[in-house]
């Protein structure tokens, strides 16, 4: 199966989990403090990180949560996720406006370069996001070098425009696509099934999703 066409068999379950995305009880804020945590750390632990971070408003409180949680960098981050707070209430930052591909061209925000930017973009806006987050798994899935992604935002946006390109074939928002070809190609390559993200909308629990297969 090819990732279009799993995607277009399986999007109803992606549209619902950008639904709940949109109804979170967790700021744009939070939600783009995740993004940052989640650089370089695997998914469960920076879930872990974030849920343990929630109520620490120092660097020492954030560093010690975030570390303790096994976030990679954790000092770092917690330094981050600070000056993201920080510039926030002073008016020296902004949060992401659209058109997204002009602000990502133009502004950035603390610990988050165009690929994690881009993440912390959908997770605020996940039907209305024209970018999307080219991690190592989309890489893959696309035959691209991630490390030149990261280094070159006109090659990252050359695979962005795929990605968005195919998404509009089968009819789903760019996120979305996107998402279900993270799924796709994680089921096929390391056999890890979806995760729906719901801790950042319901009282966080251990759900077991139904398996499938992208094969």
């Amino acid at each position: 199966m090819d990732r279009q066409t799993y995607a277009q068999l399986n999007g109803q379950r992606y549209l619902d989990w950008a639904g709940g995305l949109v109804s979170s009880p967790y700021s744009e804020v939070e939600r783009f403090e995740w993004a940052i945590i989640t650089a370089h750390t695997p998914f469960q632990v920076s879930v872990a990180g974030f849920l343990a971070s929630r109520r620490e408003v120092t660097l020492t409180g954030l560093a010690q949560a975030l570390g303790d949680a096994g976030v990679m960098a954790a000092g770092n981050k917690a330094a981050y996720i600070i000056r993201l707070r920080e510039g926030l209430t002073v008016g020296s930052l902004s949060l992401p406006t659209p058109p997204y591909h002009d602000w990502r061209r133009t502004y950035k925000l603390p610990g988050l370069m165009h690929t994690k930017l881009s993440f912390g973009i959908c997770l605020c806006d996940p039907y209305g996001a024209d970018v999307v987050c080219v991690d190592t798994h989309i890489a893959a899935a696309y035959g691209a070098d991630h490390k030149r992604c990261l280094r070159r935002l006109d090659e990252y946006e050359r695979i962005e425009r795929q990605i968005v390109r195919e998404a509009d074939e089968v009819k789903l928002p760019a996120f979305c696509y996107q998402w279900a070809v993270w799924d796709w190609q994680r089921v096929r390559t390391r056999h890890i099934q979806p995760s729906d993200h719901s801790f950042l909308w319901t009282n966080p629990t251990q759900v077991q999703l139904p398996l499938f297969s992208a094969a």
